[in-house]
């Protein structure tokens, strides 16, 4: 009969909490990322921010993944997946920490480009760690979860952020996901295992790396899959609280109904 002790030392238990944590942490991304649709009403009258300016607000994060994801998912192996993860939350908790004292529109966009970076440093080693450290048989169902981050996440901010704002106003809302982003950072810190070090092989040249991937038509069809569907998913979520709420519906109506 198994000890106390050994079930505790599973490797394959302590592997599985390990994936759990690598998607709390893309969930804690994505809450930055639902976080401001419903605070453009709020933004609008305390800030004068313009819907052409919500509109560069809610791109800039994606912008930083249209125009970094790929050179972060060419370096990440070589900055270490866990790393990677760990300085992406910081920039998350420092950029919304700071975010949270803007005073117009453009210094919450300098932030909000900031975040953009934490984001994708945060989320694109998440499948490798997943890999990493989860039992072939729970494989599937781990990055199962994982495709739901996302979702989770910005529903969640869309649906507590009218009610935190309500109490503290955006910059409070602000400054409470910056806490999440730092206790999830710690979190990793703790619960993940660290990098393996590198192997001692002669790596191939990022540019030549790039090069290939340009060159591979499946990308590009992958690619514009994600575009059209982001595309639309974007633009109807994060202006969707404000049409709402253009039409009568409280701020926190509005966050539920989207």
């Amino acid at each position: 009969m198994p000890t106390e002790s050994s079930v505790t030392s599973d490797p394959s238990h302590t592997a599985s909490s390990v994936s759990w944590v690598v998607v709390m942490a893309g969930m804690t991304a994505a809450l930055h990322v639902g976080k401001l649709p419903p605070a453009l009403p709020v933004l609008g009258e305390s800030l004068g921010i313009s819907l052409v300016q919500a509109g560069f607000l809610l791109s800039l994060v994606q912008l930083a993944g249209m125009s970094l994801g790929v050179f972060v998912g060419l370096s990440a192996d070589g900055l270490g997946l866990r790393r990677s993860m760990l300085a992406g939350l910081v920039l998350l908790t420092l950029a919304s920490a700071l975010g949270s004292g803007a005073s117009t529109a453009q210094s919450l966009m300098a932030w909000r480009a900031l975040e953009g970076v934490g984001f994708l440093l945060t989320v694109m080693p998440a499948p490798g760690l997943i890999r990493r450290h989860t039992p072939a048989q729970l494989l599937a169902g781990r990055l199962g979860w994982w495709g739901s981050y996302m979702p989770t996440g910005s529903a969640t901010a869309l649906l507590l952020g009218p009610w935190v704002m309500q109490l503290v106003d955006w910059s409070g809302w602000w400054l409470l996901l910056s806490a999440v982003s730092a206790l999830t950072a710690l979190t990793v810190w703790q619960r993940v295992p660290a990098d393996p070090p590198s192997p001692k092989i002669k790596a191939k040249p990022w540019p030549r790396l790039l090069l290939k991937v340009l060159r591979s038509p499946p990308a590009w069809c992958v690619a514009l899959c994600f575009a059209v569907y982001s595309s639309q998913w974007l633009s109807v979520v994060g202006f969707m609280p404000t049409v709402t709420h253009e039409m009568g519906w409280s701020t926190a109506s509005a966050g539920a109904f989207t």
